[in-house]
């Protein structure tokens, strides 16, 4: 009877741990321990090797321009909104530089199926909303839709540290690049039009009886 009250206890104890849901307040900060380490995992959704991959980005990012970055993975957030849990992170646990306000924080829910940017006013210029969404369509999105988390992050949060650091340009909107497309198209079509006009109105000139 005991051990079977014992496995009951451990199973209810596996089950509590893989539904807890997180308040801001309850993210572990590796930072406080070691000041090279950006990425919360408490849950073990990242690899690693990925989590050593962006701390090192990271590292580099605050050492070239002061913007310090929490990136955080887990599974469940209490409340289920991403983009109100990731500012309050960001306002708890005062990433960046107080007279600078140049915090960024990465929030991945997998339980939520979201991935949230949420920026200090100091690095909203150099990263407005218009191209965090292009960052996570980009880089993210594809690799989140396998469940491939490795991947999407490390390619996104190099492609964040790439245009905070000033080696990528900008990025310009997908549906900008197809609309150009289809106005180069139209003044190209419209061109052979035109020349196909003359030609013909040549052509007739030509064939016109003389008076």
């Amino acid at each position: 009877m005991n051990r079977l009250l014992l496995l009951f206890a451990c199973l209810a104890a596996v089950v509590t741990s893989f539904a807890r849901e997180y308040r801001p307040q309850d993210v572990p900060l590796p930072r406080l321990q070691d000041r090279t380490r950006y990425v919360s995992n408490p849950d073990g959704i990242l690899s690693a090797a990925a989590v050593t991959t962006m701390d090192s980005l990271l590292f580099a990012l605050e050492q070239k321009t002061g913007i310090q970055t929490l990136v955080v993975a887990v599974t469940d957030i209490e409340g289920g909104d991403c983009f109100d849990f990731a500012h309050q992170l960001g306002e708890q646990t005062g990433v960046g530089e107080k007279e600078r306000d140049n915090g960024l924080v990465v929030l991945l829910s997998t339980g939520e199926r979201c991935i949230q940017f949420a920026t200090g006013y100091g690095i909203e210029g150099a990263l407005p909303d218009a191209v965090c969404k292009r960052i996570q369509s980009r880089y993210m999105v594809d690799s989140f839709s396998h469940d491939d988390w490795d991947t999407g992050m490390v390619a996104g949060i190099r492609a964040v540290a790439a245009v905070l650091d000033g080696s990528m340009e900008a990025l310009t909107d997908d549906s900008d690049d197809r609309i150009f497309g289809y106005i180069v198209v139209g003044l190209i079509l419209l061109g052979l039009g035109g020349l196909s006009a003359l030609f013909i109105y040549l052509i007739w000139q030509k064939s016109r009886c003389p008076k």
